[in-house]
């Protein structure tokens, strides 16, 4: 399928140019000292009201952690405390993603958008290669407002200067695509950048 009306492309960042599992083995690691369950220093830490609060800018990154991540870090080794920063200085950049944005660059327009707090442009400031290939950078905490809104998806489409249907979304979680797709933004589940490189030739955008 040719898709010649696609002029921009919106890339989710956790999870699609992280490596989400580096995190995740971490964080379950941590559960089995603490004795939870698996996943729920991951549910404390990205679910619920603080997180919810945080991303959207309505809480301090620091008034966050207090609420979900200090209880924790007398009973975790001191590695733990990297995450009051935000997940994205704990998970490393997937390079097959950076440079398959780079083969993008140039032929479309390119966003980056995503749930995220303050690490975000963080991450950004000391990786220019990697900020440089987007025209415009969404953060929901910056923004006010988080995935899957249907109103950061339009946010993303007029700072691109593009009707939603001129824009592929590409995220690893069904909920938002699918947001996504009932305002009228195609997408793509993102599972692998070679998964997302096969999706996006068969589309006809590559």
């Amino acid at each position: 399928m040719f898709e010649e009306s696609i002029q921009a492309i919106i890339f989710d960042f956790g999870g699609v140019f992280t490596r989400a599992e580096v995190s995740e083995t971490a964080l379950q690691a941590y559960d089995r000292q603490l004795g939870l369950p698996t996943g729920a220093l991951r549910a404390a830490l990205h679910s619920g009201e603080p997180w919810e609060l945080a991303s959207t800018g309505q809480i301090t990154r620091d008034e966050y952690w207090i609420r979900v991540g200090a209880p924790y870090e007398d009973r975790l080794p001191p590695e733990f405390k990297r995450y009051r920063r935000g997940v994205f200085h704990v998970e490393p950049i997937d390079e097959a993603m950076v440079k398959l944005a780079q083969r993008l660059h140039g032929v479309y327009k390119l966003a980056l958008c995503s749930n995220a707090l303050l690490d975000l442009p963080e991450v950004l400031a000391d990786r220019p290669d990697i900020r440089e290939l987007f025209d415009v950078v969404i953060v929901s905490a910056l923004v006010g407002v988080r995935k899957p809104d249907p109103a950061i998806f339009t946010l993303t489409a007029e700072r691109l200067g593009l009707p939603v249907a001129s824009c592929l979304l590409v995220d690893d979680k069904p909920r938002n695509t699918e947001a996504a797709e009932a305002l009228g933004m195609p997408a793509i589940v993102f599972e692998s950048a070679e998964q997302l490189t096969r999706a996006l030739e068969e589309r006809g955008l590559l």
